[in-house]
């Protein structure tokens, strides 16, 4: 005896939820003795009027003569009711024709496919053995068969259970190759249109497989006639079609397992049911689905394939229409497929291919959903639910009952839609203690009569079935009134109760739920939605809040009115208010009912309600605003300007324009000081970020149609070594609220006038070379000198008189590099050339001054002539750049010497090195010096027949920026 166990568990729960019950509410189905073999309990599901049939086709009574005969369990769907064991015929193992034909029902596995009507039962057996002796002492064993039961009122099927097999259909002609292995009764199915039983038998003609049509005879049911004489089989042959009717010698067909899976649906224009029929090793293991009529006839059949070997294309199928246009689709599972994603393969994770008919009745592929698991099997099971959440679209279970040790096997619920199942699952169905949980699935009942379509999982390793009830989906209407069409402005805590009233209506649209006390039901307003808490524009005036929370028992039809007010000196006058309604729904708990639960589709609900506006009938606002500016002073002076005074004039010639904005982005240097206004009495103007240096200022909510608004904006440069552009640019924005408003632009630029006095002075040490030793002070110099080189210093000071700062200043210093003796060696008499040392004399911690070597490539290096040609110029004449133009830094002669006496020598190009050095802002009244060291070759100087002489530093060029 199998009893219904309810049992509450609250320590696991499946992982989300739509409608059906979470874990802890599921209720069991397990035998009460359970043998020491597995029975398979839960191996096939199928419904029959108000019961659940589950096949455990290795079970055994202790009462029965034969052994693991198999039994289908029929359960009432009803609490308090157990399961019984189905009365098909239970002769034993016995002589059907003494001599000729014997049965062997030992392991024939009844109950390993089912199928049910109202009126009929159909059970699978596919290992059922039948002898059968042809009188040439040449015996055959065709395993394979299915009983089916004509149901009435009892539970008597024992005079009404028949027994089908290939054996018995032409049997005098069969053989051990044809049938021998034939598992018919695989999978067994019940058509409505015509009136027949389906049939698989996988493994027939060296497993090819073959799919069988038998009919059910409106008189006495089935006819009677059997080709034996015996009354044990009481059928004919009549009417008994089945394909491939011919098979080929082709091998490879062979193992192909045709039968595999087996569905009826509607896939052409015409009323009878089409089969649907597996081939999951056909095309070298890649698998196809063939549909057919109701006849089998072969010019009917069209194909679908698999498209990776081995991956069991067509191990479930599943028809039902997915998208409510009355069209049944196909749902092909392949639980073996290996999933590439990314750089991971997924071996055995599975997949299930959805295919939508079209009006002209072809199938198109739509939507892939792959498994995630190794191992896993996703596909594994699919079944039809119908319509679980009553939303007009049915909805479908795909299991995935494999796994590894540490994870839980899953049963995912997929809803309709007009495009096609909704992913991601809407429910995830989990329950770890049962091993293989999904391997069967069944929907479309209702256990509890509730008005909501159940789902039954098995779980085979565990020998239980899971009864998973659907909660009632409760849907609400919401109706929003009030008493004006519009907010107006003026109906603020100050004014009148009755200035503004909200009225709710709350509706239960669900016909067939009736309400009851446990029921509750909560709705929160909340005004403003979309404002934060302090720019929140509307309130409840009997709680100062822009919220509230009431519950109320729920019923077909609640109304709430309700006072509200506007807050003073409302920002935002433009966007609606929305209305947003949230609903939760509680139910007290009672074990004998399932709570209801709303449709998360329609838990809220959110209404606008638009603020009173002078924008004539059709309340759009249309503004046409226009800028104009002007500025003082025209031109800015550093160090002489120190405010600079924008005017900007903003113009509304349309209606009227809300929240209108000005906003100034000052330049850098630029500093706000105030603004005023001709125009706005109480003008508003400020920084929106110190660092942003934007100004915004409000003109006006509204700015009011054919108004002029003046600003004038006052700004001054304190520190003027600060500006980083030229000229100082404003960028002026104005902008407004109403609907499809341009931004408008405008730019104020004034240019920089700078005019730094910068004067240039040097000193160099020694003032004089020469190699004349009469001299007494280059006889110093020389006779001072311990070694053959004598070090040269020059000392610029770069001084700024004002009355600006000087931005950036560059200096060009040359230094000449002249060879040695004859000009014939490349030496350069100097060397040792260091960069040049700036050095702040004011503020020497803020130095960003640099220096670096110049290379030019204007100029070519020199050809070195033959000195002994005539007439030919001296290598300094001809190279010698010239100077005019070239302001040179004329240092002062000394005392004892006259200025006539000495004549400075010239470099350019690479007779010269260059150095450029950058001077950073220079304020008035500030210095730096610029100081650069070398090293003369003294010995090699006073050999160079030169006309007598000294040298100086050659030309420097300044250039103020």
């Amino acid at each position: 005896m199998l009893f219904f166990l309810l049992i509450f568990l609250s320590c696991i729960s499946s992982l989300y939820s739509f409608n059906y019950q979470t874990v802890e509410h599921w209720r069991y189905l397990r035998q009460d003795k359970p043998t020491q073999k597995a029975s398979y309990f839960g191996y096939s599901l199928a419904v029959h009027r108000s019961s659940l049939l589950v096949g455990a086709p290795r079970d055994h009574s202790p009462h029965d003569i034969i052994a693991r005969r198999g039994t289908v369990w029929k359960c009432e769907f009803h609490p308090d009711s157990y399961c019984q064991r189905l009365p098909f015929r239970r002769d034993g193992e016995a002589n059907v024709r003494v001599g000729t034909s014997f049965d062997n029902k030992t392991d024939q596995w009844l109950g390993a496919s089912l199928a049910a009507n109202d009126g009929n039962i159909i059970a699978g057996a596919p290992f059922l053995k039948h002898r059968i002796n042809d009188g040439h002492s040449l015996e055959y064993e065709i395993p394979g068969g299915a009983l089916i039961g004509k149901y009435g009122t009892s539970l008597s099927m024992k005079e009404s259970t028949q027994i089908f097999s290939p054996s018995f259909l032409n049997w005098h002609s069969r053989n051990y190759n044809q049938e021998g292995y034939g598992e018919f009764g695989f999978q067994v199915a019940l058509s409505r249109k015509p009136e027949r039983i389906i049939v698989t038998a996988p493994g027939s003609f060296y497993f090819r497989g073959g799919v069988h049509s038998i009919p059910i005879m409106d008189k006495n049911w089935v006819d009677t006639r059997h080709p034996f004489t015996s009354p044990h089989y009481k059928w004919r042959d009549a009417g008994w079609l089945r394909y491939p009717s011919n098979y080929s010698s082709n091998e490879y067909d062979d193992w192909c397992y045709r039968g595999y899976a087996l569905a009826l649906g509607n896939f052409n224009n015409d009323d009878n049911q089409e089969l649907i029929v597996s081939i999951p090793k056909l095309h070298n293991y890649r698998g196809a689905v063939e549909i057919m009529n109701s006849n089998l006839e072969e010019r009917s059949i069209r194909t679908l394939n698999g498209s990776q070997m081995g991956e069991y294309f067509g191990a479930s199928l599943c028809v039902v229409d997915i998208n409510n246009d009355g069209l049944d689709d196909l749902l092909v599972g392949a639980p073996l497929y290996t999933v590439k994603k990314d750089t991971r393969i997924i071996p055995d994770a599975g997949r299930v291919v959805i295919y939508h008919q079209t009006p002209e009745h072809k199938l198109i592929r739509k939507q892939t959903i792959e498994g995630t698991r190794e191992g896993g099997r996703f596909g594994h099971a699919i079944t039809n639910l119908g319509d679980i959440d009553k939303d007009g679209y049915n909805d479908v279970a795909i299991s995935m009952p494999f796994g590894h040790q540490n994870s839980s096997n899953t049963v995912y619920i997929y809803r309709g839609s007009k495009d096609g199942l909704i992913i991601p699952p809407t429910q995830i169905l989990q329950k770890p203690s049962l091993k293989g949980f999904g391997w069967a699935i069944q929907g479309q009942f209702d256990y509890d009569n509730n008005g909501y379509l159940d789902l039954a999982v098995s779980s085979i390793h565990s020998e239980t079935v899971a009864i998973i009830l659907s909660r009632p989906v409760l849907r609400l209407q919401t109706k929003l009134s009030h008493s004006s069409s519009t907010l107006p402005l003026n109906c603020t805590l100050r004014s009148d109760d009755a200035c503004f009233v909200l009225s709710i209506c709350i509706y239960l649209v669900n016909n067939n739920y009736k309400p009851s006390k446990r029921d509750t039901l909560t709705y929160e307003i909340q005004l403003d939605k979309d404002k934060d808490q302090a720019d929140k524009r509307l309130y409840f005036r009997e709680s100062y809040k822009p919220s509230k929370k009431r519950q109320l028992r729920l019923a077909d039809r609640v109304c709430h009115d309700y006072s509200l007010y506007m807050k003073d000196d409302v920002g935002d006058k433009l966007k609606p208010i929305r209305i947003h309604t949230e609903y939760t729904l509680s139910s007290k708990s009672d074990p004998n009912l399932v709570p209801p639960m709303l449709d998360p589709a329609n838990s809220s609900f959110s209404y606008n309600i638009p603020i009173q506006k002078d924008c004539g009938p059709d309340d759009i606002c249309i503004s046409n605003l226009d800028i104009s500016t002007t500025k003082s002073p025209n031109i800015y002076k550093v160090g002489l300007t120190k405010k600079i005074l924008l005017n900007i004039n903003v113009t509304n010639t349309g209606e009227n324009a809300y929240d209108t904005k000005c906003f100034i982005q000052l330049p850098t240097g630029v500093e706000y000081v105030s603004a005023n206004s001709s125009s706005i009495r109480n003008l508003y103007c400020n920084l929106m970020k110190q660092s942003d240096r934007i100004i915004v200022c409000q003109l006006g909510n509204p700015l009011l149609a054919n108004t002029n608004v003046s600003l004038q904006i006052h700004t001054a440069v304190n520190n003027y070594s600060a500006i980083q552009s030229d000229p100082l640019v404003f960028h002026i924005n104005v902008t407004s609220d109403n609907p499809d408003s341009k931004k408008l632009s405008a730019e104020i630029s004034i240019p920089i006038f700078s005019t730094p006095e910068l004067v240039l002075s040097g000193v160099a040490k020694p003032e004089q070379i020469g190699t004349d030793t009469s001299d007494s002070v280059l006889v110093r110099y020389a006779s001072s000198s311990k070694t053959n080189d004598l070090e040269i210093i020059h000392t610029y000071t770069l001084h700024n008189r004002g009355p600006s700062d000087a931005k950036r200043t560059e200096i060009k210093l040359m230094w000449p590099m002249l060879p040695s003796v004859a000009f014939e060696q490349q030496s350069p008499l100097l060397y040792g050339i260091d960069l040049p040392n700036i050095i702040r004399v004011s503020d020497p911690k803020a130095n960003k001054d640099r220096c670096h070597i110049y290379h030019s490539s204007s100029y070519k290096a020199p050809l070195i002539e033959n000195e002994a040609k005539p007439q030919q110029q001296s290598f300094l004449e001809k190279f010698r750049p010239p100077i005019t133009n070239n302001p040179i830094l004329q240092e002062l002669p000394t005392s004892n010497r006259p200025v006539e006496s000495s004549t400075p020598i010239f470099c350019h190009g690479p007779l010269c090195k260059t150095f450029i050095c950058y001077i950073d802002t220079l304020p008035i009244g500030h210095s730096v010096l610029i100081q650069l060291k070398a090293t003369l070759r003294y010995n090699q100087f006073q050999s160079v027949r030169l006309r007598t002489g000294d040298m100086k530093s050659e030309s420097f060029e300044c250039l103020f920026y």
